[in-house]
Formats: structure tokens, C-alpha cells, sequence
């Protein structure tokens, strides 16, 4: 039998519980002292995982739609869907799509210039410049942005294809996020004090 190291699994339940504290950090109001039950237990982490694999298979199957219709190869469509699955450039998407009119009421502008999606990028992704137009220029040539220019600046904003698909997916994925929600949040009757005659 193969069992996981002591560091191994100390690791895992300091990732778990790092994970928990952000999730309830997430839905907001969480952020109190929580009993040791509450902070790390095994349906807790079954219940996590089983929305990040769920979100994976809706994210991909979102990603092969849209390189689909873009008609390119076998080869390209693998080439694409290889990279469409890293956080990179998830999050390179999220930020076209929350900039959108399909993520934001009010955008403040259907593109994004890259020098502002470098800026923005820096943080959550620790990549130079040429990194992220590398990634910017291959979801151009995969159908998720379409290239404009505003002010003489090279910009990419999603195709509607991509922000519609996009936007479905997230839909998808909420039932799956109260689902999470419910087992993370423990649901407590609402006490009403009763009155006095």
C-alpha cells in the first residue's frame, strides 16, 4: 500500500484549509473564528473539489466551442485547448469578459488596450510583457479576441462568440457555487425571539 508523507499530508491540509478561509472569505461575512470541524474536514474538501472539477469540465467544454468555430485544425484545436485549460489564460478571459458588456452592466470599454492588460495581469500572473501578448495574440488567433486599435494602441476585445459562451458557462456554474456555498456555510435556523404578552 502507498501512502502519501507526513510532510505530504501536513502540505495538503495547510492547502485546504488556505482554501477554505478564502472560499468563506469569498461569500463574504465568514471571516470569524470558526470551530476546528468547520475550518478543515474531508466532505468540505470532497465538496471543493467536486465544483473545481465541475467549473474544469464546463471551462473546457466553453474553450472547445469556441476554437470550433474558429475552423482550425485538429493539431491548432489541440495546440489551443492544451493551453485554454491554465489558469493563465482563464484569467486573461475572465479580465476581457468582466471588462465586456457580458460581464459588467456599465463597461468602461468593450476593449482593453494590452499595455493595460499587462498592467492588470502583473499581479495575478507574474509574466513579462511578452509573455502575456504571446497569450493576447494566441487568443486572437483562436477566436476568443478580436483586435482593434484605440488611439493608435493595439487593443483586444472578446468576440461575441467567446463572451457569449463565456457568460453560459458561468451560468452553468453557479448552481454548482450555491451548491459549494451550502456545504461550506453551515445553514442555521433564523432564531426570532418571541414576544412578550
Amino acid at each position: 500500500m502507498i501512502a502519501g508523507t507526513s510532510e505530504l499530508n501536513e502540505s495538503f491540509d495547510r492547502h485546504c484549509s488556505g482554501t477554505i478561509a478564502e472560499l468563506r472569505a469569498a461569500f463574504g461575512g465568514l471571516d470569524r473564528v470558526h470551530s476546528p470541524s468547520l475550518r478543515y474536514d474531508r466532505e468540505v474538501v470532497a465538496a471543493i473539489f467536486n465544483f473545481l472539477s465541475a467549473y474544469d469540465q464546463k471551462w473546457r467544454e466553453t474553450s472547445e466551442f469556441v476554437v470550433r468555430q474558429k475552423g482550425l485544425t485538429p493539431a491548432h484545436v489541440n495546440d489551443a485547448m492544451d493551453h485554454l485549460v491554465t489558469y493563465q489564460y482563464w484569467a486573461i478571459i475572465m479580465l476581457l469578459w468582466w471588462a465586456s458588456p457580458f460581464g459588467n452592466d456599465q463597461p468602461s470599454s468593450s476593449a482593453l488596450v494590452i499595455d493595460e492588460i499587462n498592467s492588470r495581469m502583473w499581479d495575478a500572473l507574474h509574466l513579462g510583457h511578452l509573455a502575456i501578448k504571446e497569450r493576447v495574440d494566441n487568443l486572437i488567433r483562436w477566436g476568443f479576441f478580436a483586435e482593434q486599435t484605440i488611439k493608435r494602441h493595439k487593443a483586444v476585445a472578446l468576440t461575441p462568440v467567446a463572451g457569449a459562451a463565456t457568460s453560459r458557462s458561468l451560468s452553468g456554474a453557479k448552481p454548482l457555487l450555491e451548491e459549494l456555498h451550502a456545504k461550506l456555510v453551515p445553514q442555521t435556523a433564523e432564531v426570532v425571539p418571541a414576544r412578550s404578552a
